[in-house]
């Protein structure tokens, strides 16, 4: 083979090498990063790195790709002399990872000093929850929240709904190494929670006790309940359906009224049957007692005075309610206990970093 052609071929392969290298998959790119990082070539680590952890190469990566990636690169960052750089990638990789630490085997101390020292101010918790989860309302089921802390600090979870409104506080204090929460599927009142789309909630505190409501990992839940058939409760009674247990003063004449209309039958009735017959004593006898009965009927009617045949009348009614809603609410309670709660939980995580 001739010298031109040697030159021709390195010419062309030069130029193809260079393109690989900068125009790879995110695994190549990955490669070249480190081997440029291990010969101590940062600038070019980090400026692949970067090309890496941005669109579109970065949503092939999985959590640990990406947290290797960031590793690297915040130390390249370091070695470049860019500190500001350095801790701005170390936050991410603690939002992504709040447990991962820099492997001392291949990094030095200054790094994972640097990293130890930007995780501690950065309290952030790494949820695990079950993709789905089943219990019986009855069985005192729980859906399990796993947290894993950044570093020592308080947590609030919390089940809200869709637009933010809170549903359900589950824990509020301090985590330690990790805690595990449990919620029962029940709202503040006690009431049974469900939704196409709810949210678990951990928001962490400042270190030192400052609020930093920016700070959040929320996952989406979707709740189910599932054979859950209660039956209606019986209407209350109505005002028409009882009758009155005082007298008012229509009832006092009404009696009054009747006891004279029938004085008054008793008297003009045998005249009329049997015209030109002698009036009797008697009717007249019958007719006194009837007007004195209505009399007497009208004086103990008066406004105000308690009616206890209705009032009889009136327990016996509410009695046979109240045996109607104690068995439908009887029935309903075994029906509630005996449904299942069904909660999916997104595969997604979404982590909200503060503006520092």
């Amino acid at each position: 083979m001739s010298v031109r052609v040697v030159v021709l071929v390195l010419l062309l392969a030069t130029p193809l090498r260079a393109q690989n290298t900068g125009g790879g998959t995110a695994s190549d790119l990955m490669t070249g990063a480190i081997r440029a990082y291990q010969d101590l070539d940062f600038d070019t680590a980090a400026r692949l790195l970067r090309r890496v952890l941005t669109p579109p190469l970065v949503t092939g990566l999985g959590d640990a790709e990406r947290t290797r990636a960031l590793t690297y690169l915040g130390a390249a960052e370091h070695y470049r002399q860019r500190h500001d750089s350095a801790i701005a990638v170390f936050r991410r990789l603690v939002l992504l990872a709040p447990r991962q630490r820099p492997d001392t085997l291949i990094f030095p101390p200054e790094i994972t000093r640097l990293y130890n020292d930007v995780r501690s101010r950065t309290p952030v918790v790494a949820v695990r929850v079950p993709a789905d989860t089943e219990f019986s309302v009855g069985e005192g089921g729980r859906l399990v929240a796993w947290l894993y802390p950044s570093t020592p600090h308080r947590v609030t979870v919390a089940i809200s709904r869709e637009d933010g409104r809170p549903l359900a506080t589950v824990f509020t204090g301090p985590i330690g190494d990790s805690l595990d929460v449990r919620w029962n599927g029940r709202d503040s009142t006690g009431g049974l929670a469900t939704g196409d789309r709810l949210w678990l909630t951990v928001a962490s505190e400042g270190v030192g006790g400052a609020r930093d409501p920016a700070r959040m990992v929320r996952i989406p839940l979707r709740v189910e309940l599932q054979g859950l058939d209660t039956l209606p409760h019986p209407p209350p009674l109505s005002a028409r359906q009882l009758l009155p247990e005082r007298a008012d003063r229509g009832s006092g004449l009404r009696l009054l009224g009747g006891g004279t209309l029938l004085a008054a039958a008793a008297v003009s009735l045998p005249a009329i049957l049997a015209p030109g017959e002698r009036a009797s004593g008697t009717r007249f006898v019958v007719a006194g007692a009837l007007t004195v009965g209505g009399l007497v009927g009208y004086l103990s009617r008066r406004t105000g005075s308690p009616l206890p045949e209705n009032a009889a009348i009136n327990r016996t009614r509410r009695d046979a309610w109240r045996r109607q809603e104690d068995t439908v609410t009887r029935e309903n309670a075994a029906r509630i206990r005996a449904a299942r709660f069904h909660i999916h939980a997104g595969s997604e995580v979404a982590v909200e970093a503060d503006n520092q």
